[in-house]
């Protein structure tokens, strides 16, 4: 196979047709999902895709939108030979429900497929739309830089596999990387696909030597970086891969979750000044997705607990709190489009595990998809949940409750983020909590929401309910307010929503999907008004930002974008205190007091 895409360099286009196979070769193929019971209508087939501006590397696809009995989620672009069965074709992108698509690091003198699919929040999946098209050819032979030696590293996941991990080359014409384990090629990652690669099979007790080789749009290759070598430990070694972590933590109860690399029973032990005293099995048995609920807690209590399999695997030691009671003040952290892998993600999961916060609640779009879904499968595959969220917030997940708010974005894995966190209530869309004097309402701004809908009369019955409590607080997706752009604010958030809000007195909303951070001045019905609504809009989590594109309007207190961002909310009996903190810096850059 290695002779093989070294004559890519000599051949000509034949030769990348066949680079371009062997790269899509092993990715995950097309296939339809699995509705949601409540929805089984599938939206329409998108239209026809039309393709303009083919260069030697890149190409732009545009189609007409589809339409669903309730709304088209986003689309799925899969790509892969032009001679491939749509079946065989691999996801490389998915994307909001908006065109074009710019397709680039493709190779130069191929022939492509690409297919659309259309999805909608049950995961139902439209019939494929495919068009083929064929890039420019190219005389370059100018060999690309291979990616950083520091940055290829190795990680140990069980006695037959090694995850191995590396930087992008400073190419801009970098297509491909060749992964090479003690000298002979494994494996093709093309892009977009992340630099990473798990490479599964291996014997136990062996030690390989990995290194990477940059191939371009024109099959030229890098030299190779230097070795990086590792160790399978011995058959049956267990490792707790993921976690443990927290969600749906009341006063009484808690549910606890971690995974480990090999199916094995799996305890929680807890106590109030020792890890111990309590214990409860996992109920799955003998599982690698451990999700284990524990009972008979009280409120305002800090817990220590472990997690293992009551053998030789145990988790070190984390503490957690139980809700406050009723007058204490407390803190909590909310972030909002954030798991995209930046550096700002990684520098908020910090600066959030040290901030001294009870719980953590998001604000949607909590894992971005790269190529492939999220978590592909978890056994053979390091995935995207790995990269970009159980890594940067390993600090803060074993102490700090995890209640998300679901974005778009989060519709795009077939379900797989709800698997991961169980979130209160008897849904994975909408739900509340109450947090000492804070009743916090999570909605999903990806279903339905009008006047009549299920969602609205859950939000006002709930709201109804807790108007005894101090501070009642809003966390969606989707801002009513936002100068973004002239259409980034929620028409539908103002009408439907903003009226109930102030109908039943809420005190802060609090939204992401513009990436950037914006205050607005307490009000009602849009105008200022003493004792009105706060709406901020935290989207600068870590995954780009959007610059404001039209003035500051009227209603606008503070914005800015150009930092990564989250809030800290402290809550106390007599004021709502809300500080953005700046990702890099971790320095509070504006901050306001609602009392």
């Amino acid at each position: 196979m290695h002779r093989e895409i070294a004559a890519a360099r000599t051949k000509g286009t034949a030769a990348k047709v066949l680079v371009l196979a062997l790269a899509l070769a092993a990715a995950t193929a097309w296939s339809a999902g699995v509705a949601s019971a409540a929805d089984t209508t599938p939206p329409t087939e998108p239209g026809v895709i039309s393709v303009s501006a083919i260069t030697a590397t890149s190409a732009t696809l545009t189609w007409s939108k589809s339409t669903d009995d309730v709304r088209v989620e986003g689309y799925r672009v899969y790509r892969g030979p032009a001679s491939a069965a749509d079946s065989a074709l691999s996801l490389v992108k998915s994307m909001d429900a908006a065109t074009p698509y710019s397709a680039t690091q493709l190779f130069s003198g191929a022939a492509y497929k690409f297919g659309i699919v259309a999805i909608d929040a049950a995961n139902n999946q439209s019939v494929m739309r495919t068009v083929t098209l064929t890039t420019s050819a190219s005389s370059d032979t100018i060999a690309p830089a291979p990616p950083s030696n520091s940055s290829v590293t190795v990680k140990v996941f069980s006695s037959s596999r090694l995850d191995i991990f590396w930087a992008l080359s400073t190419s801009t014409d970098a297509a491909s990387y060749l992964v090479l384990r003690d000298g002979a090629m494994v494996a093709m990652v093309s892009r977009p696909a992340a630099p990473r690669y798990s490479d599964s099979g291996l014997a136990a007790s062996s030690t390989h030597s990995y290194s990477i080789k940059t191939v371009d749009s024109n099959g030229n290759l890098s030299i190779a970086t230097s070795g990086r070598s590792a160790s399978t430990p011995a058959a049956g070694t267990l490792l707790i891969t993921r976690g443990p972590y927290l969600s749906n933590v009341s006063a009484t109860t808690a549910v606890v979750s971690w995974w480990s690399n090999l199916p094995t029973p799996g305890v929680v032990t807890w106590g109030t000044t020792s890890p111990t005293g309590h214990s409860v099995p996992d109920p799955a048995g003998t599982v690698q997705h451990h999700q284990v609920t524990i009972g008979g807690l009280a409120a305002g209590t800090a817990y220590q607990y472990r997690v293992g399999n009551g053998a030789a695997l145990a988790s070190a030691t984390a503490t957690f709190n139980t809700p406050a009671f009723a007058g204490g003040t407390y803190s909590f952290a909310a972030i909002g489009d954030f798991g995209g892998a930046s550096p700002g993600l990684t520098q908020n999961a910090t600066n959030i595990a040290g901030a001294g916060t009870k719980f953590i609640q998001t604000l949607g779009d909590n894992i971005y998809p790269s190529s492939g879904n999220p978590d592909p499968n978890y056994t053979t595959t390091y995935s995207d949940f790995d990269a970009r969220f159980y890594k940067p917030f390993a600090a803060a997940l074993p102490k700090q409750a995890f209640f998300p708010a679901n974005g778009n974005q989060d519709y795009f894995g077939d379900g797989v983020f709800w698997q991961n966190f169980p979130m209160p209530g008897s849904n994975h869309s909408w739900y509340s909590y109450t947090w000492g004097d804070a009743h916090i309402l999570v909605l999903d701004t990806e279903l339905p929401f009008t006047v009549g809908s299920p969602q609205y009369a859950f939000a006002q019955a709930d709201l109804a309910r807790h108007q005894r409590d101090k501070w009642r607080i809003v966390a969606m997706q989707t801002p009513p307010y936002s100068s973004s752009s002239a259409v980034s604010s929620s028409k539908a958030g103002r009408s439907d929503l903003v009226p109930l809000f102030q109908a039943q007195h809420v005190n802060l909303v609090l939204s992401g999907n513009s990436h950037n951070y914006e205050r607005t001045v307490p009000m009602t019905n849009g105008v200022a008004t003493a004792g009105g609504i706060t709406y901020l809009v935290s989207g600068a989590g870590g995954n780009g930002f959007n610059l404001f594109t039209i003035p500051a309007p009227a209603y606008t207190a503070f914005r800015e974008a150009t930092y990564y961002q989250y809030l800290k909310i402290t809550v106390s009996p007599t004021s709502l205190t809300v500080d953005a903190v700046r990702a890099d810096t971790n320095a509070v850059f504006d901050t306001t007091t609602i009392g």
